[in-house]
């Protein structure tokens, strides 16, 4: 009777080891882990000369840092000639590599700048690379076909585990650009900012 009331015991401890190790492995990979939120909108910031340029914005609302972050911004225009495809490009940013993102730290990444040629670091088309380089707004980029988006993407490492993160934002479209600038993450009224 001893021996199958000690067995018991090995049997109730082994269970509850697992047990809370399977808790302890659940809330250090999903609840106790970096996650990253978009702004809803992009922000077209004016500046003088009627120069512009159009951000995204991100903050670090999880629970831990991440580090070596890589952001890419991509941009995919459906329908350009005729196609019935989508293009999708990358285009480089003021901001593709960021050390490190604390806690509740926010983040701005600039995808469309008029001061500056756009620079492609994967180049769609020839003729649709042709189009993108006349235009002067990023409401103009995504007037090229018959649907368009960017897509803010941010790979980055846990700063506890190791584990490599991807976050990407919602694909914004032509319909949530809004002039201003941010306050947090949300996009609001600015007067003409002068650089």
């Amino acid at each position: 009777m001893e021996i199958l009331t000690d067995i018991g015991l090995l049997v109730v401890g082994a269970l509850l080891g697992i047990g809370s190790s399977g808790t302890f492995w659940w809330v250090q990979s999903h609840y106790w882990v970096p996650k990253i939120r978009f702004s809803e909108e992009i922000a077209e910031y004016e500046i003088k000369g009627d120069r512009r340029f159009f951000q995204c914005a991100f903050e670090n609302v999880g629970k831990r840092e991440i580090i070596d972050l890589d952001i890419q911004v991509r941009i995919g225009i459906q329908g350009f000639l005729g196609a019935t495809g989508w293009a999708y490009h990358t285009v480089s940013s003021n901001a593709s590599r960021v050390p490190q993102l604390a806690q509740s730290k926010r983040r701005r990444v600039r995808v469309f700048d008029t001061r500056e040629t756009i620079q492609f670091l994967d180049a769609p088309s020839k003729s649709l690379r042709e189009e993108i380089e006349k235009c002067t707004s990023l409401r103009d980029v995504l007037q090229l076909g018959q649907d368009a988006a960017v897509r803010v993407h941010v790979f980055g490492y846990d700063a506890f585990s190791g584990a490599r993160k991807h976050f990407k934002s919602r694909e914004y479209r032509i319909d949530e650009i809004r002039k201003g600038t941010f306050n947090g993450l949300d996009v609001v009224q600015n007067s003409r900012f002068k650089v």
